[in-house]
């Protein structure tokens, strides 16, 4: 897989061959994971999570070194993840992932609902149940992570909340050098950036998969 051509832009072949790879990558590695699927529809990376039904952990410490350790998400053992599917109360989530023809970076739609009743959530919802505490105020405003709207997704034209990418160029120069990234290390870091945002972790295993 080549280089990128444009970073902290990616084309539009370079996203799709990102996205490919990703879900190759996932395809036998979602046992023990909080991801239920993760399908490349030719337009869109779609990922279907399931999480329980607990306050969202606290927010992370943009000064600690270890943030990149702390967007990656460690092994669920096989117990607490069927106690977790059979959990009427746990919340699905369902991600999107685009392409932004305006700003050239990936873009990331969500919407959740409960097991239980199959509500979709309100904005309040994402904040109580998706979003660290500590990244509220950040959410709210205009910042590194965008500020969450809700509009019709691309393709769906289902009503969907995305995180605005307006900033998202800004924030991948200051943690990668574009020269040595190949699409799918660039949409890695993009997804360890962005996902975690709304608690999209990248799970641990996926990192180790040699490449061909």
């Amino acid at each position: 897989m080549h280089h990128l051509q444009a970073f902290p832009s990616i084309s539009e072949a370079e996203f799709a061959d990102a996205c490919a790879a990703i879900e190759g990558r996932c395809a036998d590695r979602l046992a023990d994971t909080d991801w239920l699927s993760v399908k490349w529809s030719g337009s869109e990376l779609l990922i279907k999570q399931q999480r329980a039904l607990n306050p969202v952990r606290p927010g992370l410490d943009c000064g600690d070194d270890n943030i990149t350790e702390e967007l990656v998400e460690e092994p669920v053992d096989g117990e607490t993840l069927l106690q977790r599917h059979q959990d009427s109360n746990s919340l699905i989530i369902d991600f999107s992932v685009t392409l932004s023809p305006t700003y050239c970076v990936p873009m990331l739609w969500f919407s959740g609902r409960r097991q239980s009743d199959g509500r979709p959530f309100s904005l309040d919802q994402v904040y109580e149940y998706l979003v660290p505490s500590a990244t509220h105020t950040t959410l709210r405003g205009i910042s590194v992570m965008g500020g969450i709207s809700m509009t019709h997704h691309p393709v769906s034209d289902l009503p969907a909340f995305f995180i605005h990418p307006c900033n998202t160029p800004e924030a991948l120069s200051v943690l990668a050098d574009g020269a040595a990234l190949i699409p799918e290390d660039y949409l890695i870091l993009w997804l360890g950036l962005i996902g975690s945002a709304v608690g999209l972790h990248i799970p641990s295993q996926f990192l180790v998969v040699g490449r061909e």
